[in-house]
């Protein structure tokens, strides 16, 4: 039995740092790699519509740094299918000099005019997308069989959301009693679904992981594409999987209730708790080099893409409120991510705000060195989301000894119920009060953070590649093989 282990939203992944979804992909991988498990590494070809194996080495740069330096040898029968992609350091480094002033300057026009090129790049994709399903739909119509009701779809009024049909697709480079693993994004990957499906069709095991259900039930955060996109994709992984895994009681309760409302029967579903810290590079302490911007004020950090479900409004009525009652003393903000959807508006408010523009600062193309001096150096750190299916800058925050500021919304109380400190997502005043002992009572954020020490446990992702396995229960056929 052969376990192939899905890297396919990794395979063009242009950025420096990982965010949450890949962290947890790369994190899993090293897991399973550091737990003796023999794996072959896959992924699913868009040209050719099929899984194919891939060597490591055709991996980005930035996913490779944080992958186990033995993982190429730890990979038996992964080959080689193409040249490695034109991604990681030299993307990032092309992309870093393109942000610079060098080429837009600082002023306020230039700033526009980057928010406009961002807005015209999201429309890009969004017209390739909507270009793609209007051809598979006007020339290969869905079944539209037993539909169930657009209210608990997630879909707009009017629409509707079969599972897709099983096509035969390609043989792939499974055999039957394979297992694959695939817990990545692959949502907007066409044809990755149905692939996976029809392989599970041949006698591959398939064990999916479906982190929470945000696209499908709550469609005002997204656009509706993605709403689209992710339903039917969500719909597959629930129907067509041996086994869902899920990342924290919440999602898991989300997502029986969301089987239930479809009227189908949840598939076999586990939890299992992530890993806190990605790698020993992510080690905090005062050897940590210097950022390239160094805050000249007392600073909090909130470490988030950029959403607005991630609440960073609030964060921005906090902020207005320091700053109104005391403009010298206001600490500085760092929110460290890449701004998403249906955030320009909020950004433009921030920069051409006097009041706080001076003392909310937007970086990205944050590497995990430069994170590590920023926790490290912080007063606190802050995680605002209204909802989420587990909260891992929170989990990381505690990892790093750190006390962090969090929203008590959806699943971030079960990362620890008593280390964080909790207020309410809709209330900026709460916030307010909090930010206030901060700053102004170092004993408390001292036996806080000494709490967290003597306390908090970090979750290797040992643990997690631990769990995977016994849920699956398959131990006993992953057995290391003999040096």
């Amino acid at each position: 039995m052969n376990i192939w282990y899905d890297v396919t939203g990794l395979t063009h992944w242009n950025r420096l740092q990982l965010t949450g979804i890949q962290r947890t992909t790369v994190g899993i991988l090293n897991g399973l790699l550091g737990q003796g498990i023999a794996l072959k590494i896959v992924h699913f070809d868009l040209r050719r519509g099929e899984f194919v194996p891939l060597n490591i080495a055709a991996l980005p740069a930035s996913v490779r740094s944080h992958i186990n330096a033995a993982a190429e040898t730890d990979l038996p029968g992964s080959q080689q299918t193409g040249k490695p992609q034109r991604t990681g350091e030299s993307v990032v480094a092309k992309k870093r000099w393109l942000s610079r002033t060098t080429l837009f300057g600082t002023a306020p026009a230039a700033d526009d005019l980057r928010a406009a090129l961002r807005q015209f790049k999201i429309a890009g994709r969004n017209l390739r997308r909507h270009a793609a399903r209007w051809a598979r739909t006007r020339w290969s119509p869905p079944d539209l069989t037993s539909p169930p009701s657009p209210s608990v779809t997630g879909l707009p009024a009017g629409t509707t959301a079969p599972i897709p049909p099983v096509p035969p697709g390609g043989e792939g480079p499974f055999a039957p009693g394979d297992v694959l693993l695939s817990l990545g994004c692959t949502w907007s990957m066409p044809g990755h679904a149905t692939a996976a499906a029809a392989a599970r069709h041949r006698g591959i095991r398939v064990l999916r992981m479906i982190y929470d259900l945000i696209p499908a039930i709550q469609p005002q955060w997204v656009a509706p594409v993605h709403t689209r996109e992710f339903t039917l994709w969500a719909r597959n992984v629930l129907t067509e999987s041996d086994h869902v895994f899920t990342i924290s009681e919440f999602s898991k309760r989300e997502i029986e209730r969301y089987c239930h409302e479809c009227q189908f029967d949840p598939p076999p579903l586990s939890v299992v708790r992530l890993g806190d810290v990605l790698s020993a590079t992510e080690a905090t302490g005062p050897e940590a080099p210097l950022p390239r911007f160094v805050p000249a004020r007392p600073f909090f950090v909130c470490v988030s893409t950029l959403d607005v479900r991630k609440n960073h409004r609030l964060l921005y009525d906090a902020w207005s409120v320091l700053a109104a009652r005391d403009p010298d003393a206001c600490p500085d903000l760092l929110c460290i991510g890449t701004p998403h959807l249906y955030v320009d508006d909020l950004l433009h408010e921030i920069r051409h705000d006097r009041a706080v523009n001076g003392r909310i600062h937007i970086l990205q193309s944050i590497d995990d060195r430069e994170l590590s001096w920023y926790y490290a150096h912080c007063v606190a750190t802050i995680y605002p989301s209204r909802y989420e299916g587990w909260g891992l800058p929170v989990a990381e925050s505690l990892g790093h000894g750190k006390l962090c500021l969090a929203s008590h919304a959806a699943s971030i109380l079960e990362i620890s119920r008593t280390l964080p400190e909790f207020f309410d997502p809709r209330d900026p005043q709460g916030l307010v009060g909090l930010l206030d002992r901060a700053l102004h009572d170092p004993a408390w954020v001292g036996e806080r953070e000494r709490l967290i020490h003597e306390s908090f446990v970090p979750t290797p992702w040992t643990h997690t590649a631990g769990q995977l396995l016994t849920a699956i229960d398959t131990e006993s056929s992953m057995i290391p093989e003999a040096a």
